[in-house]
């Protein structure tokens, strides 16, 4: 598969690696996903914003920074330079109607599902102010990075994570023992606004001649990729999850040409039998949370995801590798970590070279 970005020369010879991770394969050498800042960097641009709103709808400006900040990177072993629209985790609950609240590091919506009745009106809006923005952020991402970086999908919470945030958590978490059909109704209705979402951006992309698919978990196939999740299993049984919510992230994967569930926090692992159960899912990410570091104290975790034979993607300190290389196989292990100079990454992803099975 031909890809040439100036940001990323070897970008063809990254993506092929990664298509042998995806298979559990290894072409040359493992997969190692490593970023230094360059000795030689353009100043980020600046520009004043009344309110944090104001900042993150700026099209130009976001799409600018990004691109500014991909230039002063070198993208070493399996990374790919890459900007994803993004206006925060809960962009479903606000293309349904909801309004956004930003900070200055994130969004969240305020919950609108109050009445059961309204369910029928719960639609995706093309003219939706917040999904124009990623549109346009798409769009403009695409003209800019041309021949320079790729265009990412933005961070989509589907299924439980949408129905929690038009409910309230703790309202759904009440839902799920006083109104069962209620809440499965929901599910039927939300089921699609996942691939309409999805679509809208993705046809952007292949019109503009982007054959690969990447988004803000940096792994990158061509067809469709994307990460299933739930973060609201950690606030439910797992009978719960299996009745209301599992058939949803099945027929996720099932649509997908290339998927990976995002596990996010202790307290999603008593899921973590039922996630390596799902046919279609070809990997899981790990995500242990603040205050639980460092990431290899959680390699019990990760062996039985190897074990399943699911692929392995983490995000960890640069010191770790080497416990991971000593603990796991390298088939299907994509380990993201940075360094401080180039030179050091080009030695980080050296060192993966001498990875071996165990057995």
């Amino acid at each position: 598969m031909s890809l040439e970005l100036e940001y990323k020369p070897d970008a063809a010879e990254a993506l092929k690696r990664m298509e042998a991770w995806w298979k559990r394969e290894i072409l040359d050498r493992p997969t190692l996903q490593v970023t230094a800042p360059r000795p030689e960097r353009r100043p980020l641009p600046e520009k004043h914003h009344a309110t944090p709103r104001d900042r993150w709808m700026d099209v130009e400006y976001n799409v600018e920074r990004a691109a500014v900040a991909m230039g002063n990177t070198y993208w070493a072993g399996e990374s790919l330079p890459f900007f994803f629209p993004n206006l925060g985790p809960e962009i479903m609950t606000a293309a349904l109607g909801a309004e956004l609240r930003f900070g200055e590091e994130t969004s969240w919506s305020e919950p609108i599902l109050s009445d059961w009745s309204a369910l029928p009106e719960l639609r995706i809006d093309p003219g939706n102010e917040y999904l124009r923005t990623i549109l346009d952020l798409t769009k403009l991402s695409l003209e800019v990075g041309k021949g320079k970086f790729l265009t990412g999908h933005t961070d989509l919470h589907p299924g439980a994570d949408l129905a929690a945030s038009l409910r309230d958590p703790q309202q759904l978490c009440i839902d799920l023992l006083e109104s069962p059909a209620e809440v499965h109704a929901l599910m039927d209705v939300l089921r699609p606004t996942f691939y309409q979402f999805f679509d809208l951006q993705h046809q952007l992309m292949l019109e503009a001649g982007q054959a690969v698919t990447i988004s803000w978990l940096p792994l990158c196939t061509k067809g469709r990729y994307y990460i299933p999740s739930n973060d609201f299993c950690c606030m439910i049984s797992t009978p719960q999850l299996k009745e209301f919510f599992l058939q949803e992230l099945i027929e996720e994967t099932e649509w997908l040409d290339r998927s990976i569930y995002h596990m996010d926090g202790p307290g999603a692992l008593r899921h973590l039998d039922t996630f390596l159960g799902i046919p279609r899912l070809g990997a899981i990410q790990w995500v242990w949370g603040a205050g639980n570091e460092p990431g290899s104290r959680w390699m019990d975790v990760f062996r039985r995801i190897q074990a399943a034979g699911k692929n392995i993607h983490a995000s960890v300190e640069p010191w770790e590798v080497d416990l991971f290389m000593e603990a796991l196989d390298p088939e299907g292990v994509m380990l993201q970590t940075w360094a401080a100079t180039p030179e050091e990454a080009d030695a980080l992803v050296g060192k993966v070279r001498r990875w071996r099975r165990h057995q």
